[in-house]
């Protein structure tokens, strides 16, 4: 039995080029295993290396297109790393510099862009096959998109991720299958498995799409790790698993399209808590002092306290924070429950949103963070502090509201490389002319704040404040989810989850006072729709579908200029057509899955500089193999 394929290709001469600089080869592998590989374990280093130093030797090595493509991705990624580390450095020693042409200065001349490299993967990616190799080459390929913000294409990629690990067989349990596998493929299996598992639910729980297979289809183990281990990984990617479960859970729970009563979304909401709950207890006890019990420090305590957040603990926070306000945005959206309920969860929602914006800010100075971070966290955040703001929730002052949303926005830009979004008119963010007309300030006269600290968060009792019996079990209802928005193609599917409901625009509008506490004959919070927590940028604006125009709204005209610009707003918000973070085309050919029969293996437009590459073949005078050696 083939343990990791069970499909192979007729043998094929195919040349390998690799980078002539073997020590900047073997440099940036080494970055890429101790910055990245370690927070998401794709690769045993001690397997890849022997390959790639058998490949630069000469040795007779059976092709596998799996290996090459995750090779060049490998260095694609490691270089990105040594960039942003290299730029980092001379932000520190001088005022640093920007654009493309410093890319040149920070590597040796005779390395590759890794734009080039990310190019040859594309070009072996049609031969991949349902290999192991290959899986792991696809999830590169994910990594390397997420760090340019392909929205449309990551979701469909993580679905074939999904798919080719299960056609592997990777939701069975390795290690209840007898001999089958050895200890190192069991590892290697589940760690796989939790990798595809984590971008699954992950995905899922930030743009409001249904997961790619029910927690019931599968029994593989969650990766723990093991002392001494040959390949470490970090506490973050361990920490990463029971967070993906409550994410699962979350989005089938409450984010479904079913209609519930509010009994029942009560019920959901208790259950997660308390899962929640106990996962914040399992928690190493260093731990604790980000969520609470910080009230009685000095501020200088509590402003240390976020100086020495680790990217370790950070990104792990940052899981817990995103899935807590993604909880708490079900429940106070969901109109039909009690209106303390609702308000109870948007207090903590937004205190989940502030601590989120404080800790991306203390992140942002790690040189590797972008690999592991969305900027979606940030938009939703300073959307749930916006949306409170206009609820009249005073959780937070003006001044930290105002603030929180600066930082946000001020972190957008500061993604490095091609991942930075810059608005294709010059200008900001939709949300930025948003934010300015809820808090009525002009955010370019504002600066970073003196001191930034954790609010205490507060856990949900569930035996008083969300008990059933304080609903209404009679009325059911529908959320309305947080779904992407239809994707800017004629005639798009349906989205997933209850359908947007046609909401007057004039109802949006916050209003001063009218809020009588008991939600009795008003509604004391806003209705908005839900892509409003969902990026959006102007110029989806002007082609989406019954967007406000001319100041028109709800079929009306004239108003207040005011008014009439913050409804339009509103209106371009919820009918943003993309959906996408960072508003770049979707590359369909990241999705080919069958190369064509006259395709040559290298793009045409690929420049083999021998100052800069070696074609193997060549050198060694071998054919280099693709499939199962006789």
């Amino acid at each position: 039995m083939r343990r990791n394929s069970v499909s192979a290709g007729p043998p094929t001469n195919i040349p390998v080029w690799l980078p002539k600089d073997r020590k900047m080869s073997k440099h940036i592998v080494d970055v890429y295993f101790t910055r990245l590989n370690y927070h998401r374990p794709v690769f045993a280093r001690g397997d890849f290396e022997r390959t790639l130093d058998g490949l630069y030797d000469g040795h007779p090595i059976q092709h596998d297109p799996g290996y090459v493509c995750s090779l060049y991705l490998v260095f694609a990624l490691g270089t990105l790393s040594e960039l942003n580390h290299r730029a980092s450095k001379m932000d520190k020693d001088s005022a640093g510099a920007d654009g493309p042409t410093v890319i040149k200065k920070l590597i040796p001349h005779d390395w590759p862009e890794p734009d080039e490299f990310f190019e040859r993967a594309l070009s072996v990616k049609p031969d991949l096959r349902v290999t192991i190799s290959s899986l792991q080459a696809l999830i590169l390929l994910q990594w390397y998109l997420y760090t340019e913000r392909q929205g449309r294409t990551l979701w469909r990629l993580v679905g074939s991720l999904v798919r080719l690990s299960i056609e592997l067989g990777l939701h069975h349990d390795p290690t209840m299958q007898g001999n089958t596998f050895t200890e190192d493929e069991c590892q290697l299996r589940i760690r796989l498995w939790g990798i595809v598992m984590v971008h699954d639910r992950g995905t899922s729980i930030l743009l409001g799409r249904p997961l790619a297979i029910h927690p019931n289809d599968m029994n593989t183990k969650r990766p723990t790790s093991v002392k001494d281990a040959k390949d470490p990984f970090s506490k973050h990617f361990e920490l990463s698993h029971p967070i993906a479960d409550i994410q699962s859970d979350i989005i089938n729970s409450l984010y479904t399209p079913s209609i519930q009563t509010p009994d029942a979304v009560i019920r959901h909401a208790t259950r997660i808590s308390k899962s929640m709950i106990g996962l914040r207890r399992d928690l190493p006890e260093s731990y604790n002092w980000y969520f609470g019990g910080t009230e009685d420090w000095p501020m200088d305590k509590r402003v240390k306290l976020v100086q020495d957040i680790t990217e370790d603990d950070g990104l792990t926070l940052l899981k817990i924070g995103i899935t807590r306000i993604l909880l708490l945005r079900a429940l106070f959206s969901q109109t039909d429950l009690p209106y303390a309920q609702r308000r109870r969860a948007l207090d903590d929602a937004i205190v989940a949103s502030h601590n989120i914006i404080v800790m991306h800010n203390q992140l942002i100075k790690f040189p590797d963070i972008a690999f592991f971070v969305s900027p979606i966290p940030l938009h939703i955040a300073a959307m749930v502090i916006l949306y409170g703001h206009m609820s009249t929730c005073n959780r937070l002052s003006r001044q930290v509201a105002v603030e929180d949303v600066w930082m946000a926005l001020d972190m957008l830009p500061r993604f490095r490389w091609r991942w930075e979004r810059k608005d294709v008119r010059g200008g900001h963010p939709l949300i930025t002319k948003l934010a300015e007309q809820i808090l009525k300030v002009n955010l370019r006269q504002v600066g970073p704040p003196r001191e930034t600290v954790l609010i205490p968060e507060k856990e949900w009792d569930s035996d008083s404040i969300m008990s059933p019996s304080l609903a209404a079990p009679s009325v059911k209802s529908q959320l309305a989810t947080p779904v992407m928005a239809h994707s800017a193609y004629p005639g798009s599917s349906p989205i997933y989850g209850p359908q947007p409901r046609a909401a007057s625009m004039g109802g949006l509008v916050p209003q001063d006072g009218n809020n009588n506490g008991q939600g009795e004959n008003k509604e004391p919070m806003i209705d908005l729709p839900s892509s409003l927590f969902y990026p959006f940028y102007p110029e989806n604006a002007a082609n989406a579908p019954g967007v406000v125009a001319a100041g028109v709204v709800n079929g009306k005209k004239g108003g207040h200029p005011q008014q009439r610009e913050f409804n339009n707003l509103l209106a371009a918000a919820a009918a943003d057509p993309d959906g996408g973070y960072g508003g770049q085309p979707s590359q369909e050919s990241f999705m080919l899955e069958e190369k064509d029969s006259g395709a040559g293996v290298i793009h045409p437009h690929h420049n083999h500089n021998p100052n800069v590459w070696m074609n193997l073949g060549e050198q060694h005078a071998r054919s280099m193999q693709f499939g199962m050696q006789p």
